[in-house]
């Protein structure tokens, strides 16, 4: 039995997937996954046509929910085989025939300059190597597109799954190798949120995992609208000579040893994101993490890979069923200290409540409509404290990004995220 798995994500286009399915079909060396999510007849039909034709491997379809719900789906349904090794190859990404050995040959090259190697890919970009090494790099990021993890590597992918702050990213790097990517990577010195994957290898190396690509890389991009250097893109296809740096790469090496032998924390990033005044923001998919939160009435996800990588959206009783008298959606949950709501209107805007039930405190704001794209932050005041906050829907309908709380919050023991968390409609 393979010990391997990789997950091969389609959207239509299917004249990409014809392409870049062909390097995946190695069945003595891999288990492939097929995570389909078409919109259009002919994706469907290539997705139900490889199941049929009986070809090794497993095809999932009807993933629906944007690139991170099918990431997030992949990962949970190979989680539950028996693979040491899973992996992630969207359908515009072509490999050339012989990649396989060479991309999982970093595991041990890997090893032996130093390294706990948790993702590996066959694609790097130039932007994003931290140290070249002979015929690999050191990577900051290697994208959801193409990468190959350990097992552990992705639980803590599935774990720590969220946006990020470009901030994070850099201050995580400089301090494993002394290197601010932010000299020269596709963000600079701005500050602003990330897609999850942008934050990816950040997490591992706060637990002492490296992210390590084929340089020069045995891949060719396919299909780009813009293209790749139109979006300031280049595929690393000779090494980078100005990224070698042999210290950096030897206190990279130290520095993560220490993380693995608990001798070591870099404190970022957490699991939940925390500013630097302190605060903590709780994304709608990681709420259920705080104590006693309970979701009741018509809440779906939606994917929001600018905020939180995805937002809950709450309807009011008249959007579901007129005739219902019941109370429309609300969450609530028990927290600390002042504690903001991030919350917008749907399609036509709402209204909601918030309540503190213990003070009493009850506010009720109008929310703009969703195409305003205005984020608002509805305080619940307070000082020290231990209170159940409640929002509800009252009318139309809201999205619920999250909350920002004053102070670091309690968990709960064991929470940990995976596709059945999303309830996606």
């Amino acid at each position: 039995m393979n010990k391997i798995a990789i997950a091969f994500l389609t959207k239509d286009r299917v004249e990409l997937s014809k392409r870049t399915i062909v390097p995946l079909l190695q069945s003595d060396k891999f288990t492939t996954f097929i995570i389909d999510g078409s919109d259009t007849p002919a994706g469907m039909r290539f997705a139900g046509d490889y199941a049929e034709e009986g070809k090794p491997g497993h095809v999932h379809i009807n993933v629906k929910g944007g690139a991170d719900t099918a990431v997030v789906y992949a990962l949970t349904e190979m989680l539950r085989g028996d693979y040491t090794h899973v992996g992630l190859v969207e359908n515009d990404v072509l490999l050339h025939p012989d990649w396989f050995g060479p991309a999982m040959a970093l595991f041990k090259r890997g090893k032996a300059d130093g390294l706990s190697v948790g993702a590996v890919s066959a694609r790097a970009y130039t932007d994003r190597i931290i140290v070249q090494r002979d015929g690999y790099a050191l990577m900051h990021n290697l994208g959801w597109g193409m990468q190959i993890m350990t097992r552990q590597a992705a639980e803590l992918t599935l774990r720590h799954f969220r946006t990020h702050w470009t901030t994070e990213n850099r201050r995580t790097f400089a301090r494993l190798s002394g290197i601010d990517i932010g000299s020269y990577w596709a963000f600079r010195t701005n500050d602003h949120w990330t897609t999850p994957d942008w934050g990816n290898d950040a997490v591992l190396a706060s637990h002492g995992l490296a992210s390590l690509a084929l340089v020069p890389s045995p891949v060719e991009m396919i299909g780009q609208k813009p293209s790749l250097a139109d979006q300031g893109l280049k595929l690393a296809d000779a090494p980078v000579e100005d990224r070698r740096n042999d210290d950096a790469f030897d206190r990279f090496a130290t520095m993560t040893s220490l993380i693995r032998e608990n001798h070591l924390d870099i404190g970022i990033p957490p699991v939940r994101f925390r500013g630097d005044d302190g605060t903590e923001i709780i994304f709608a998919h990681q709420l259920d993490s705080l104590r006693g939160a309970f979701w009741s009435g018509d809440w779906r996800l939606k994917w929001s890979p600018g905020l939180g990588g995805f937002a809950a959206r709450g309807f009011s009783p008249a959007l579901v069923n007129a005739k219902q008298p019941e109370p429309g959606a609300s969450f609530e949950c028990y927290a600390s200290g002042t504690a903001r709501f991030m919350v917008m209107g749907g399609e036509k805007g709402g209204q909601i409540q918030i309540e503190d039930t213990k003070s009493g405190y009850v506010v009720r704001p109008t929310l703009l409509p969703e195409a305003s794209n205005q984020v608002t932050q509805v305080v619940a005041p307070t000082g020290v404290s231990w209170r159940l906050l409640r929002l509800t829907v009252l009318s139309g309908s809201c999205l619920l990004y999250g909350m920002q709380l004053q102070e670091a919050q309690p968990a709960v023991g064991g929470w940990k995220f995976d596709y059945s968390k999303l309830w996606l409609v």
